[in-house]
Parts: structure tokens; sequence; C-alpha cells
């Protein structure tokens, strides 16, 4: 039994609203896109409430919950990964199921140029990098099965 069988991704719902604030608090904004200050806990629920992605899901290995990923209307992947499962490869099968779920012709991921783990990850993904921005790598992902 390999990784890949022992990861699974749930739909987000209101009972993981605490758990995705806990892996908000981990975050690095010194190497993050999108987050440079940590929300209230009011302010994080209230933006889940938006229901903000076209998918969003947990990680889950042998039930416990590792991190979430998600995917935007314009095909732009996200995930975390809680420190204390990092380097485990939990992303590659939850990417592999998120494809499943959410079939695009592309992918793409906005990665701050100063996370050399994430940009390694999604080459590793087998993404390539489309353009350079002063604030992020823009990579690309083409999906030859659609």
């Amino acid at each position: 039994m390999g990784i890949k069988d022992i990861i699974k991704i749930k739909e987000v719902d209101s009972d993981d609203i605490e758990f995705l604030y806990e892996m908000l608090k981990e975050r690095d904004s010194r190497i993050n896109v999108t987050h440079n200050e940590l929300p209230s806990f009011n302010q994080h629920k209230k933006f889940f409430e938006t229901n903000p992605y076209d998918g969003w899901y947990i990680i889950v290995a042998e039930n416990n919950k590792v991190g979430h990923i998600h995917i935007y209307d314009d095909d732009t992947i996200g995930w975390f990964i809680k420190n204390e499962y990092k380097r485990f490869g939990f992303v590659i099968p939850a990417f592999e199921k998120l494809k499943k779920i959410h079939p695009r012709e592309k992918y793409l991921g906005r990665v701050n140029p100063k996370n050399i783990e994430a940009q390694n990850l999604l080459i590793k993904l087998n993404f390539v990098l489309k353009e350079t921005f002063s604030d992020y790598l823009l990579f690309e992902y083409r999906n030859e099965n659609q």
C-alpha cells in the first residue's frame, strides 16, 4: 500500500473552520503569495462563508487532517500542509484526486519566488514555469487527458 492509497480528500465544511485557521497560523508570510497578515478568527470565518473557491478539500491521511488543497475558478490551485506532515508527499496524490473532481485543460500555480519548496513541488507535479512577476512565479500544468 503506497501513499496514494492512504490519502483522501473531503470537501471542507463548517467543522473544518478551526483546523483551517490553525493552518493559517503556521504559514510563513515571507514566502506566501496570498496571506501577508494573519486574519482574526472572525475574518477567517467570514472568508470561509463566502465559498471562495471552485473546490476546497481537506487532505486526510489515515483519518488525520494533514492539510488542504483548493482550486479557483481561474484554474489556479493552492495547498497547505501542516508543518508536522510536510515532506511526506501528501500533495501529489491530493492533486491527482483534485484533477479527477475538477478536470481542466490546464492548472496554474502561483508561488512566491522565495518559496523554493513549493516551486520544487510544482516541478515534481510536472508544472512548467510560464511567467515571472515581481511578487510571484506562474507555473502551468497541461492536462494531456483532456
